[in-house]
This record gives C-alpha cells, sequence and structure tokens, in this order.
C-alpha cells in the first residue's frame, strides 16, 4: 500500500500514481517515458479531431436534406432539424470553451462539444439511412 503522506490530502494525484506504477512494475525507465510520450500524443490528437468531427457532421447533414423530399415522414424531418440543432450547439459549446475565462471548465465543455458533434453525425446518418435505405 503507498504511503498516503506523500500525496496531497490524502488522496493520490493522476501523477502520483504513475509514479508508483511504473516504478512498481517496471523497471526500465524507457518503456516508461515511452507510455507517457504515448499517453501524451494521444490526448493532443484528440484535441483537434472536434473540427473533423463537425465537417463530417455538416457533410452528412448536407448529404440528408438532399434526400429529405416534401413526402418523408415528419419524424424523419425532426430528426434532421434535431442533428442540425446538436451541430449548432457543438459548435457554440467549441468557441466557449476555447475562450480563456473558462478555466478548468473548459476541457469538459470541449468535451461535451466533441459528444455534440458525434452525436449530429449520428443523427444525420439514421436520417440517411431512413430517407434512403442506404448505411452510412
Amino acid at each position: 500500500m503507498p504511503d498516503v503522506g506523500k500525496f496531497t490530502h490524502g488522496r493520490s494525484t493522476f501523477i502520483d500514481e504513475v509514479q508508483i506504477m511504473f516504478s512498481s512494475s517496471i523497471k526500465k525507465p524507457a518503456i516508461a517515458v515511452a507510455a507517457l510520450m504515448l499517453l501524451g500524443a494521444t490526448g493532443s490528437a484528440m484535441a483537434y479531431s472536434s473540427e473533423v468531427k463537425y465537417k463530417k457532421a455538416e457533410s452528412l447533414i448536407k448529404e440528408a436534406e438532399a434526400n429529405v423530399k416534401p413526402e418523408t415522414d415528419a419524424r424523419i424531418k425532426a430528426m434532421l432539424a434535431e442533428a442540425k440543432g446538436r451541430l449548432e450547439a457543438a459548435e457554440i459549446s467549441h468557441r466557449q470553451a476555447s475562450e480563456k475565462h473558462t478555466g478548468s471548465i473548459g476541457k469538459y465543455m470541449h468535451g461535451d462539444a466533441v459528444r455534440q458533434g458525434r452525436e449530429a453525425q449520428s443523427l444525420a446518418s439514421e436520417v440517411i439511412f431512413l430517407a434512403t435505405g442506404q448505411p452510412r
């Protein structure tokens, strides 16, 4: 069991947990450094994925709009409107998360924006499937 005195207020931080894990289970420092570099690269790659998700959602929504006709079921039209709303909410949340005043809350807002972008993609794909019968 780790020494509680090493941690702040009796709780361990992520860095403390990683240090304990690497010191007890991995003996070679090169492997520990490589693992930490891999974790850091994954986080920075995910930070730039939101713009790609928004572009993909926009293209799917445009394709869904092209497939929705006046005689299309109202529920499918409502689903398309929901996808547009989710995409707009995602872009607004992303802009707000990027502002300096958000501080530590910004990362949660950014995660929420990415989730909303994925939901917009999913809804638009479902509209395309329901309108055409072709999966996306």
